[in-house]
Order: C-alpha cells, then structure tokens, then sequence
C-alpha cells in the first residue's frame, strides 16, 4: 500500500513523498497460534522532485532518514489503515442500507 504526506527535508523545505509500506494486521490469539499484533514495514519513501507525478522518476530517501522520522511514518500508516478501515466500513453500511430500502 501507499499514501502521500509531507516530511520536512532541512534545506530542501517540506516536501511530498509517496510513503510506500507492507501492512500485517493484528491476528488473534487461538490455541494452535499466538497470534501477533498489527505491524507496518516502510518499504520505500519516494520523493518525485519537480514532477509529482511522474513514478518513474522519484528517488527513494529512506536510508537517509532518520529512525525518528521513519517512526513517524509508520504512524501515519497505521493511521492510513484506520481511515481505510472506517471508509471500507461506511461503504458497507451504506450499501446494506440501500439493499434494506429497496426491499
């Protein structure tokens, strides 16, 4: 998965990157698994320069971040699953709403 933020490059200014990442959701534990809890694993954290839309033109900076800022990222991915989660769930509903209407 991926989101776009903003992160502060010192000299450069706030710049956006495409923060690119792995997510393993919390599993539960049962009597064969002890399960394990939810995790993010950035992958990558492309900076496109100029050309925000280009792909196949941005750099990958995430060995020269610092590991507070890589903290940070994970943060705002697991807050990306959330708001995912909670759209994905809204839709539900509202789909199941419809149906009970038209029935």
């Amino acid at each position: 998965m991926s989101f776009d933020t903003k992160i502060d490059l010192g000299e450069i200014g706030e710049q956006t990157v495409t923060v690119k990442f792995d997510y393993q959701p919390a599993e539960r534990t049962t009597r064969d698994d002890p399960g394990c809890d939810a995790s993010v694993e950035i992958t990558a954290v492309i900076w496109h320069g100029v050309d925000l839309k280009a792909d196949c033109c941005g750099i990958d900076i995430k060995p020269d971040l610092c590991r507070e800022m890589i903290t940070e990222l994970e943060q705002e991915a697991f807050e990306h699953m959330a708001s995912e989660r909670r759209q994905c769930d809204e839709d539900r509903a509202e789909r199941l709403h419809d149906l009970r209407e038209a029935a």
